[in-house]
Formats: structure tokens, sequence, C-alpha cells
């Protein structure tokens, strides 16, 4: 009897569908209802339910969770400023606006105006990078990945890359860089051991079917103590008496000199390293460089010529919408207002102003009942394999709640809206002001607050 009247307890579609007329779609709120009636009906027919209670919170849940799109912008508090769980490099709101225009429209994107013909995609952005950096030639393709496999399948298929032992990194996602060389049909040849390598030992492996000398960045870490490596310079001058071309895979996609920008780190920038005579150069277009996604090649023409001629590049072109963020980021680089990139300005940001944004947000979170709340010198990086060594001073704040754990407070965060990211330490919560923006205070501490309901 209690089954039979549980289940008169649960209301008809229609009567659900009037509940939310106007705040969702009648065909959404139907399809929720439905699921979410017979769900209830199944477990008050098994036991598990004795009563309809909470049914109509419980679509309306359904309902929010449904109408949200999969991707969603977060709250970045972890202080990695390059996060590649995270989207990498976020745009500046002027470089977002030019892609909406490219993107809402129709563009020149294949054709040439001043001729009326069908022209290159590559054109729009070659010329920025060759001034940039002052390379001879570019080219653009999909994310550096797809550079270094375009590369490889051009220059040295079927034929022999000399690389040290101490550069085959695995990069993001389990990807190893010495499955991507193989996969481009090139045959790879390691020298060296893994922590020294001497340019002896590239010179040993040399014969007549080596194609490339390689260099790749570390990315995600560094070597101390007993080392060595064979630097750009005496790798281009074995290139040269060999008559072989030297590849750097610079990875992190530096387009400026660093001291221009105000760091002191060990990075090759994609300008310094094509003057000290590297024949190729590629790198991201989403990590230091601070656009959409991409792999950029620069370097001698004749050489990007012939990976223009192969039928990969169909298959590693970029769109539209990723080469007008490129180009609009590379403008901008080329008129001098890197502040104007947000990865560069998060990177360098002062600290006197990341202290400011801590004292704002906890003057936001002041006297919440069983919160404690306190400011933190702590240590950030710059993230995505970008300048490995580079520690960023930085400031935290750190929550501490009476009755709930770190890790609840930081899973309640991640689920909220919006979500939040954050860092645990010592128990504690840790909300890195260098990945959070001025206008993101606000939200971050409404979002703490409904996190500890």
């Amino acid at each position: 009897m209690r089954k039979e009247e549980a289940l008169r307890g649960i209301p008809q579609i229609s009567r659900i569908v009037e509940k939310f007329r106007g705040r969702f779609s009648e065909e959404l709120v139907k399809a929720v209802a439905r699921e979410v009636a017979e769900r209830f009906r199944r477990e008050i027919k098994e036991g598990k339910r004795e009563t309809a209670e909470g049914i109509y919170e419980e679509v309306e849940r359904k309902l929010l969770e449904r109408s949200r799109t999969s991707l969603r912008r977060v709250i970045n508090a972890t202080g990695v400023v390059i996060n590649t769980n995270l989207g990498r490099a976020p745009l500046s709101e002027e470089v977002a606006r030019f892609i909406l225009e490219i993107a809402t429209g129709y563009s020149n994107l294949e054709f040439e105006l001043s001729r009326g013909e069908r022209g290159s995609r590559n054109v729009h952005v070659e010329g920025y990078l060759k001034e940039l950096t002052g390379a001879e030639s570019a080219l653009v393709v999909n994310n550096n990945a797809g550079a270094v496999f375009l590369v490889l399948n051009t220059l040295a298929k079927g034929k022999e890359v000399v690389v040290s032992r101490g550069e085959l990194v695995e990069i993001g996602g389990s990807f190893r860089i010495p499955d991507i060389m193989r996969a481009s049909g090139a045959n790879l040849v390691e020298v060296g051991t893994t922590n020294r390598t001497r340019i002896s030992d590239y010179e040993g492996a040399v014969n007549e079917n080596t194609a490339l000398l390689m260099k790749v960045h570390r990315s995600n870490f560094y070597m101390k103590g007993f080392v060595e490596s064979v630097s750009l310079e005496d790798l281009v001058d074995l290139g040269r008496r060999k008559g072989i071309p030297v590849y750097y895979d610079a990875g992190s996609g530096l387009i400026t000199d660093l001291h221009r920008i105000g760091l002191k780190a060990e990075e090759h920038s994609f300008g310094e390293s094509i003057r000290k005579g590297v024949d190729l150069v590629s790198g991201s277009g989403d990590k230091l460089l601070g656009g959409p996604q991409a792999g950029i090649i620069i370097g001698k023409k004749d050489l990007i010529d012939r990976m223009r001629k192969n039928p990969l590049m169909r298959v590693l072109r970029v769109d539209k919408m990723t080469l007008a963020g490129l180009e609009m980021t590379l403008r901008v680089y080329l008129e001098g207002r890197f502040e104007d990139i947000p990865v560069i300005r998060m990177i360098t940001e002062r600290e006197e102003v990341l202290r400011r944004k801590a004292r704002r947000l906890r003057r936001r979170l002041k006297g919440v009942k069983g919160l404690e709340v306190k400011i933190l010198r702590e240590i950030s990086k710059p993230g995505g394999g970008s300048l490995p060594e580079l520690d960023l001073p930085t400031y935290c704040v750190s929550l501490k709640h009476r009755s709930m754990s770190a890790e609840k407070l930081a899973t309640r965060l991640r689920e909220g809206d919006p979500p939040v990211i954050v860092r645990i330490s010592k128990e504690a919560v840790l909300l890195d002001m260098r990945t959070v923006g001025e206008d993101e205070i606000k939200p971050l501490s409404q979002a703490i607050l409904k996190a500890l309901v």
C-alpha cells in the first residue's frame, strides 16, 4: 500500500513541464522529467525510495546539468600560468574580438584581394613571423607535435636523424618525442648518455644517410650535476662542416628574448635560434607565445618550401579562427605591447600586484564563520613545459575550514559554478593570485561562499 501511495505521488509530466515553463525549453523538460520520473518509479518499486519527495528538485538539478555546455570557463587558482589541462594560454580580449570578427563572416582566408585569385592561408602570418624572428620563411600547422612530424616526414623519411639520448622526452598526455619521430618515417639515432652528450657523439653518428641533426627542448624537466649537453652553436658548426641541416624543436614557442620582458632564465627564442644559424626551428603557439594552439615552423626557405608540398600539409593545416588568433597575437608582439599578452603579463606580474589581489579576496571572506583565511608568500611556475627552472614568487590566499577538509572544499569548488581549480598544501586550499584576474576576485569569493554552504 505504501508503494502505491508513493507511486501516485509522482507528478504527471505536464505538471513538471508547467513548473519549469519559461526557464528551460519544453522538449528538454519533457525528456528530463520522463527520465527522473522513471527512475523514481523504479526505485520506489525496488524499495530504495519510500516517497516521491524531492522529484522537482532532482528535475531542476538535471536540467541545470543538461543545459550546461561540456566545455566551460573555469577560474584557474593553481598559479600554473600555461596550464595544459585548463586550456594553456588564455587569449586577450583584443585577440578574441578579432577571432569573432573573422569567425562570424566571410574572409579572405585563401583569396588574394589585390589580384582576385586564390591564395595561401599561410600568408596571413608568415610575414609577421619572418619580421619577428629574422627567418627566411615560416609555416604554421595545427600544433608542435604536428610540426615535428611534418619536418621529419618531409626531410628525413627513410633516413637518419641524430638526437641526444638525454633529450628524448615525454610530453603531456604520454606522448613521447621518440614515438612521434618514428611514426614520421625517420630513423632515430640516439647518441650520448642520459646525462652527458658531447659534440663528438653527434659527429661519430654522422654518415651518408644522415638527414638532420636535431636538438629538443627538454620541456618539463632539467638536469643538474654531472651533466653535459651540446650547444646550438656547436651543433650548427657541425652541420655546416658536414652539410647537414640542424633542426631545433624549441617546444615552448618563445617569440621574443626573455630580457625584453624582464625575465632572467635560459630559453632560446625563435629569433635567437635563427641568429645562431639553426636551419629550422619549431614551437607551440599556445605556450610562451601566448596565442592559440598551433605549431610554428621557421627557417630556411628551401627547406620550408619542401614542407609546403608535402600532402600532409592538408592534414595538418590550421583553420581561419586559429590564423586570426595567431595573426593578432603576433601583431601585438610587433607593436611591442608585451603586457597585452595574458601569459606574459601573468608570468611577469609584480609581487605587489599579487599581494593586493590577495588582500582584496581576504577582505571579501572576512568574518565567514569557521573559515580561517591567511595570505601566504609561495612559489608558482610558468607551466606547459616552459622555463622549468624558473620559480615565480607569488601570493596565495590559504583557506582552512573548521568542519570541512581541504580535499572536500577543493571538490566543492571544482564542481561549483563557475568551477574553481585550486591546489592543496599542508591541509589547506591555496588560491594563487598569479592566475586569478582582477575581474575574477568577486566571482571567486562568491564561489567560495557557495562551496561552504
